[in-house]
């Protein structure tokens, strides 16, 4: 039986966002990522799953993975601020810096309330 929380997501999912968090938090990044990848096989819809799937992955280096999972989360979400902000760090790790303008711009419009 699958019981849903206050956030719409089912209780597994949320426990298992919590995990990630924790796991990413003592730099296990690699089992964050695992749990992640249940959550949003479970949940597909889930933005800021996505999002630490992007964390996680700029964690391991993996920078184009990255920006594909904030982009994933952008696409459900797209007013989530910290999708934009991270998304925008991770292009100017490669270089890009216009992307990343503009991709940091428009979360601080979002955390402005604009």
């Amino acid at each position: 039986m699958n019981i849903t929380s206050q956030n719409g997501f089912s209780n597994r999912a949320n426990y298992l966002v919590r995990q990630a968090q924790e796991r990413a938090m003592n730099g296990d990044h690699e089992t964050a990522v695992n749990y992640l990848k249940e959550v949003v096989d479970r949940e597909p819809r889930h933005a800021a799953a996505f999002t630490m799937l992007g964390d996680c992955h700029d964690c391991l280096g993996q920078y184009e993975q990255a920006i594909a999972y904030y982009s994933q989360a952008l696409g459900i979400d797209p007013d989530h601020a910290d999708a934009w902000f991270n998304k925008g760090m991770t292009l100017k790790v490669l270089g890009r810096t216009e992307e990343a303008v503009q991709c940091i711009q428009r979360s601080i419009e979002l955390y402005c309330g604009r």
